[in-house]
């Protein structure tokens, strides 16, 4: 669903719960500028972007040669000189 954002200001309510069925597309001068989701959307799609940052730093260790193994005694050992 598409909005502009006059009829976002005056109908907000009922496009929250819109939102809960699907994204509700705010536009600003007929271009789309935010977007309305729900929370289980929202918290999905920050799952997913974690996830995928995991991926990504785990090719770029692998490409490095480097273990997840070697990191985490590598970050234990610079917390343990640090106290």
């Amino acid at each position: 669903m598409r909005v502009s954002i006059s009829k976002a200001k005056s109908d907000f309510s009922e496009l929250l719960k819109r939102a809960q069925r699907e994204p509700v597309i705010v536009t600003c001068r007929g271009e789309p500028d935010a977007v309305i989701l729900s929370i289980d959307e929202y918290e999905r799609l920050r799952r997913l972007r974690a996830y995928l940052s995991m991926v990504r730093l785990s090719r770029e260790l692998e490409r490095a040669g480097v273990t997840a193994t070697e990191l985490y005694e590598a970050s234990r050992k610079d917390h343990e000189d640090r106290s």
